[in-house]
């Protein structure tokens, strides 16, 4: 499966709550701006991220 991301509200590693944070981030669950589209440290700027769905 392939999804791009532009911003943190469509990316599968965000989690949804108050405050959202980024479950794929350096350190774990940092949290997110939401003033900001996608933050400067976001590891999927320079690198893509593979998901398998479960079987």
């Amino acid at each position: 499966m392939i999804i791009v991301v532009r911003k943190c509200s469509d990316c599968p590693f965000c989690s949804r709550g108050e405050p959202a944070r980024c479950n794929l981030s350096t350190p774990k669950h940092r949290p997110l701006d939401p003033a900001q589209d996608r933050p400067t440290w976001c590891p999927l700027r320079r690198e893509q991220a593979i998901v398998r769905e479960a079987s």
